[in-house]
């Protein structure tokens, strides 16, 4: 989403300047599926005899009509003995902008996965190695293009990773050795006002719906459904992909208050699994499948097209953004008690958004929709009144704006061109704040100092550092059904997430960035113990999560885990802290052995 894009540029560059000082001292018919293995066994690596052969690699690349791609890392030309003058200069224009990084079939948007503890090829470093960059990518077109990497990897036993934009906090969509299944240029996106799933009895009743393929950004979505006056729970970031990870690991959305979870208004989705197979999952087929793909994360299969119910436009929508500043520690921490204090309030008059804070100041960034300008001023005045009575306080950039149209907003929160929004190195933690927090002083007193105990902890790594708090949940995510979705149980009793932010430069030795890493975990332990029992957001957590099963995925992970085995017998589909993964070991090349 944008607002976590934008928040972390500040973080990353004091927590890698410390973090270096630190370190010095339509489906077609399915082929025969694969054959199974008797039991797991490593993926093949290049330099085996199991490798395919350069005419194995030539015969997939016109199975698949020629988009077989071999990947270098993007910033390649930048070093010797590689260097290109021309290309080096459109590597450094392009190397901090999403777009430009989505366009690269070498790229995901933190550059910390393109490395393998810390070895790779980034713009900064001193030399260049292939890294986590995968060997081979393939420019999917069609279902058939995915059916046949898929296929592919299985029957040659190379590692797969899957990739639609590259937004990926936990570095799921790129794998080192791996062949990568590149969906971002299938565009199909269709508005559906009277949608079935197929296998439904002939009286269901058609649902308003859009139709999307697997390389659709939320952006074009938006735009699309704007003009047929609907809307949909989607990310507030305009190219995070609509399809893939940000809904199959729940997806929170400014509209989620009004509307629930993206899993919430999954109506069907299309998949290829492991065997091959293209299968249609929906309430009335392939239910278990649905079910597990609702919130259970990647790991089941290829998300080849989802359909997603739609709602009616907004009347109008509010933007409420301000900025309170203090050089005083104490009195921001007044401050942020104070706007936790009207947190649950905030929540039942329908406000959702995002807030950043550091040791100096707080942003805050706000939506209240179908209200009028006036009521959207009264509501957030008591918080502001509060803010200015410090002396040693100053609030600016005040303002609310009144939108018609959601995507009205939308439009003017998308990043400009000149927006360094992506290319850099993060790491992030974070938890699912209760509800109950909220409702007494004893609540907000315990998060507010709890919150002020980790951004002194978040100082000694990075001065500037600081942590956004979402209010993403509550209303329609707390009223949804968590036996008809996999998503992590937690969510329905949530009000609030909160991520911390860590990061590195390019040159930061990697001794360094585990410290970072490691600093990060332990301050959400903080978190952890006054928060028992409710977990993280996986799409937005420590790629480190311990107990990940039980934080991701909660009472849900013993079905998924049996799901997994049904559908993914072999575990072709491997990624960080995903159902399965802790049968493999940590660079999930090879099974743990009992």
């Amino acid at each position: 989403m944008r607002p976590l894009q934008l928040l972390l540029q500040s973080a990353a560059l004091a927590a890698a300047l410390f973090a270096t000082a630190s370190a010095a001292t339509a489906p077609q018919e399915a082929e025969s599926p694969v054959a199974p293995r008797p039991r797991l066994v490593c993926r093949c690596q290049p330099d085996q005899p199991c490798w395919p052969l350069p005419d194995t690699w030539s015969s997939f690349n016109q199975t698949v009509g020629g988009r077989l791609i071999a990947t270098t890392p993007v910033s390649r030309e930048c070093h010797q003995p590689f260097y290109d003058e021309a290309k080096c200069a459109e590597i450094k224009k392009g190397y901090k902008h999403d777009r430009w990084r989505q366009l690269q079939p070498g790229a995901v948007q933190q550059t910390n996965w393109e490395t393998i503890k810390g070895v790779g090829c980034l713009l900064n470093q001193t030399t260049c190695e292939q890294g986590a960059v995968p060997l081979y990518t393939v420019n999917a077109s069609s279902i058939a293009d995915i059916q046949a990497t898929v296929r592919f990897a299985a029957q040659h036993n190379v590692r797969l990773s899957v990739k639609n934009t590259g937004h990926d906090y936990l570095g799921r969509s790129t794998a080192a050795s791996s062949v990568n299944l590149w969906t971002y240029f299938m565009k199909k996106l269709n508005v559906e006002p009277k949608f079935i799933p197929e296998g439904a009895p002939k009286d269901v009743q058609g649902a308003d719906a859009v139709v999307v393929g697997p390389g659709v950004l939320w952006e074009e979505v938006n735009r699309v459904l704007d003009a047929h006056k609907r809307i949909v729970v989607g990310g507030a970031e305009a190219t995070v992909g609509a399809v893939g990870g940000y809904c199959l690991g729940g997806g929170h959305s400014p509209l989620s208050p009004r509307h629930g979870l993206c899993v919430d208004n999954v109506l069907q989705y299309t998949v290829v699994t492991a065997d091959g197979q293209v299968r249609v999952a929906n309430d009335y087929q392939n239910r278990d499948l649905f079910w597990a793909l609702r919130g259970g994360g990647p790991g089941f299969g290829v998300i080849a097209e989802a359909v997603y119910r739609t709602h009616p436009a907004l009347q109008n929508i509010n933007y409420a953004t301000n900025f309170v500043y203090s050089e005083n520690t104490t009195t921001i921490n007044s401050i942020v008690r104070e706007f936790y204090a009207n947190y649950g309030r905030w929540a039942k008059e329908g406000w959702s958004g995002y807030t950043y804070t550091t040791t100096k100041f707080t942003l805050m960034m706000f939506y209240l929709p179908d209200a009028d300008l006036d009521t959207a001023k009264a509501s957030v005045k008591p918080y502001l009144d509060y803010a200015r009575s410090f002396p040693d306080a100053q609030v600016s950039n005040d303002t609310i704006t009144h939108h018609a149209t959601y995507y009205d907003l939308f439009k003017t929160l998308i990043a400009s061109p000149e927006t360094e929004n992506a290319g850099h190195n993060y790491h992030l933690a974070s938890r699912l704040i209760p509800a109950s927090m909220f409702q007494s002083k004893d609540g907000v007193d315990r998060l507010a100092s709890t919150m002020a105990q980790i951004q002194d902890g978040l100082a000694q790594i990075m001065p500037d550092g600081g942590y956004l708090t979402h209010l993403v949940a509550g209303g329609q995510v707390s009223r949804g059904n968590s036996r008809d979705t996999s998503v992590l149980p937690a969510w329905r009793r949530a009000l609030s997430h909160i991520v911390i932010t860590g990061g590195w430069l390019d040159t930061t030795p990697y001794e360094g960035q585990v410290y970072v890493q490691d600093t990060l975990t332990r301050l959400v332990d903080r978190l952890r113990a006054i928060t028992p029992g409710m977990g993280a957001y996986q799409n937005e957590a420590d790629p480190n999560e311990p107990q990940f099963q039980q934080n991701f995925f909660g009472s849900n992970y013993r079905r998924l885990k049996q799901l997994k085995k049904k559908y993914d017998r072999h575990s072709l589909f491997v990624c960080r802290r995903c159902v399965g993964s802790e049968d493999w070991d940590s660079d999930e090349v090879c099974p743990r052995r009992a």
